[in-house]
C-alpha cells in the first residue's frame, strides 16, 4: 500500500515534536528550576514549585507518545488494549490518538496563554504542529488510508 505524501509530513510533524519534547522534558528534569533553559522567570507564574511535572509531560506526551503514534502509523500494529480509541473514530488508534494529540497541544496552549502569555517563539511553533497534526491527520488520503472498514 502507498502511503500518501501528506502522511510523511505528518510523521515528520511527530516526529519534531518528539525530539523537542524529549529535549525539554529531559532538560527540565536535570534541572527542575528552569535557570538553564532560561524559563525560572516563567515559575512563580504557573501553579508548580518547580518544572519536574512539566518535565515529565513533555518527556512522556510530547515526547514518548509522538515516537508510539510514528509507530502506529508505520507498522500498524493490532493492539486489543487500543481498541477503544478504534471503536469512536472507526480509525486505528495511531490515526486517532495523533487526533487527540493535535487537540491536546492546541488546549495546553491556551492553558499557557492564560498562565503566562505567549511569550516565547516556541509557543508559536507549538501551535503550528498542533494545527499540522490536525489538518495532515484528517487529510482525505490519510484519513481513509486509516479508516478501520
Amino acid at each position: 500500500m502507498k502511503r500518501p505524501l501528506p502522511l510523511w509530513i505528518l510523521i515528520l510533524w511527530l516526529v519534531f515534536l518528539a525530539f523537542g519534547g524529549l529535549y525539554g522534558g529531559i532538560a527540565m528534569l536535570l534541572d527542575p528550576s528552569g535557570a538553564s533553559m532560561g524559563v525560572d522567570v516563567l515559575l512563580p507564574l504557573l501553579p508548580v514549585a518547580d518544572f519536574i511535572l512539566p518535565g515529565l509531560f513533555l518527556l512522556f506526551g510530547m515526547g514518548l507518545f509522538p515516537l508510539a503514534l510514528v509507530f502506529g502509523l508505520l507498522v500498524r500494529p493490532n493492539w486489543a488494549w487500543a481498541d477503544a480509541l478504534t471503536r469512536w473514530s472507526g480509525h486505528t488508534w495511531a490515526w486517532t490518538g495523533t487526533l487527540f494529540l493535535g487537540f491536546i497541544l492546541l488546549l495546553w496552549l491556551a492553558v499557557q496563554a492564560l498562565l503566562i502569555g505567549f511569550t516565547t517563539g516556541i509557543q508559536y511553533v507549538v501551535v503550528v504542529n498542533g494545527l499540522a497534526l490536525l489538518g495532515f491527520a484528517l487529510w482525505p488520503s490519510v484519513r481513509r488510508l486509516y479508516r478501520l472498514d
